[in-house]
């Protein structure tokens, strides 16, 4: 249900502005499947304000602090992060009548989105950015609180999506289908679970959704300025991290694209912009299973959608029924391409990585 002007501004009174805001201005911003987001004019300034959905994550609270011990600690000059501003009563953040929290940051400007990457050098940047945000935080090692339980955990996913594999479900072919793609990948869907309960990889801080729509670029689109959307912010796998960056980059066909399909070239720049910007951050070890995560995560991000429209569609937005459906083949046809060039991303990670340690 849309939510009227008046009350927003209302909302805006909340926090502590030094304009009047009953005259912003505002539009809903951006497509974001999860929290309600809005563009705010106040005067000279420019903010964002934004409701966290607790169906999602169930300690919003807790959100907003990590974002606020992250803003603490961040120093990283050229790379913009949004720090929530403060409410008239000291927090940061609004808990409404509702019992929706509610927060505000500055719009991180001059700054633009891209709907793809079109040249190696912006994804290098890419990679930067992402290698600079985990080499910081493993510098710092700020103490943060588990945001969203279960994030990541692929063979939660998994276990969820065979309770739903029914006589039922499976009547409509493409549900069938989808099914059976995931059974033949089971044990990859266990893969980086397995290796850190064995303890080859490591709990680091992680951003937990660093996708092409969660950077922001310089308005030349040479450069990237800002990582948003840090609901995710937690510890976790930085494997997850470079897996997500990896298949939302790198898919030729964008988010939305019907012809799925991973560009090695890209994938090699963000690699080699990674590896400059951590240098020897990950051990051998680590890095090895860099081809699995890449693997790993559209597999994941399918194994949802699919779940979530066998479930009527409960978690992600839709526009119409069968959206979920179709987003799920979508990142099997990604897992599909990734497999078929293997060996080449296994070489590609190697060569990376033996470029040597140059992080600042």
């Amino acid at each position: 249900m849309p939510i009227e002007p008046a009350r927003l501004r209302a909302l805006l009174a909340r926090f502590a502005l030094a304009d009047a805001p009953e005259r912003a201005g505002i539009t809903p911003l951006g497509g974001g499947l999860i929290n309600d987001t809005f563009a705010i004019g106040c005067g000279e300034q420019r903010y964002v304000l934004q409701r966290i959905n607790p169906r999602v994550f169930p300690d919003p609270a807790r959100v907003i602090a990590n974002q606020v011990a992250l803003a603490a600690v961040w120093d990283v000059p050229g790379l913009d992060i949004p720090t929530p501003l403060p409410t008239r009563d000291g927090g940061f953040a609004y808990h409404d009548d509702d019992g929706a929290y509610w927060r505000l940051t500055r719009f991180i400007a001059p700054s633009r989105g891209l709907a793809r990457l079109d040249q190696p050098a912006q994804a290098e940047a890419v990679g930067e950015a992402l290698g600079r945000f985990h080499h910081t935080l493993a510098r710092h090692a700020p103490t943060l609180q588990t945001a969203l339980p279960g994030f990541h955990d692929t063979p939660a996913y998994l276990d969820g999506l065979r309770r739903l594999d029914t006589p039922t479900a499976r009547r409509d072919p493409s549900v069938a289908s989808c099914l059976d793609f995931v059974a033949r990948r089971a044990i990859l869907a266990t893969a980086l679970a397995s290796a850190h309960a064995e303890g080859r990889i490591g709990t680091r801080i992680v951003h937990g959704d660093p996708k092409l729509d969660n950077l922001l670029f310089s308005t030349d689109a040479s450069r990237v300025v800002a990582l948003i959307d840090l609901d995710t912010v937690q510890p976790g796998l930085i494997h997850h991290d470079l897996g997500d960056c990896l298949r939302s980059c790198c898919n030729r066909a964008g988010e939305h694209g019907d012809d799925a399909r991973f560009d090695l070239d890209l994938g090699a720049a963000i690699l080699a912009g990674y590896a400059a910007a951590t240098g020897d951050l990950l051990d051998a070890e680590e890095r090895s299973l860099i081809p699995e995560a890449l693997r790993l995560i559209p597999l994941e991000l399918g194994i949802r959608f699919l779940t979530d429209h066998l479930q009527g569609d409960r978690y992600f937005r839709v526009r119409q029924r069968g959206d979920n459906l179709h987003k799920a083949r979508r990142q099997f046809a990604l897992v599909t391409d990734i497999e078929r060039q293997a060996r080449e991303i296994t070489a590609v990670v190697a060569r990376s990585f033996d470029a040597g340690p140059r992080a600042a």
